[in-house]
């Protein structure tokens, strides 16, 4: 009787001391095998990734003036039809190529080229404000 006892219960090998298979399952393992984790400062790290758009102005330069979608305008776009599945640079691109030469020719007569023209978008009204500094000077429905 001077065993020293581990905490672990003495293991025998005949078929009738053996455990079923749900009872196996129903005791708690006594240890688990340690496993080193290296220290996040041992580890070398990589750049962080780029969780969000970058957010600045698209650009279109259309029959001598420079349209603008500012990003407020462009997450706007959001709102329209078909825009599933489509970052907000891709939605104002296809917005330019359907409507630039309207927008250009709704201010050519009000005016002159060479102009940079912010273009504010009403999702809901489905219109489209031209301002040149902080005059509206056109509206076009789309």
């Amino acid at each position: 009787m001077d065993e020293e006892r581990t905490g672990e219960e003495p293991r025998s090998d005949s078929p009738a001391e053996q455990p079923a298979e749900g009872e196996a399952a129903a005791r708690p393992a006594t240890s688990a095998p340690q496993v080193r984790v290296a220290s996040r400062l041992d580890r070398a790290r990589g750049p962080a990734p780029q969780l969000a758009e970058i957010r600045e102005p698209l650009y279109r330069d259309w029959g001598g003036y420079r349209l603008r979608l500012e990003p407020p305008d462009l997450a706007k776009l959001r709102e329209l039809p078909g825009s599933k599945e489509k970052s907000d640079r891709e939605l104002g691109e296809l917005f330019f190529d359907a409507h630039a030469p309207r927008l250009t020719g709704a201010i050519s007569d009000d005016v002159p080229a060479p102009a940079e023209v912010r273009v504010v978008v009403d999702p809901y009204s489905r219109q489209a404000f031209l301002a040149v500094g902080k005059t509206i000077r056109g509206i076009v429905s789309f």
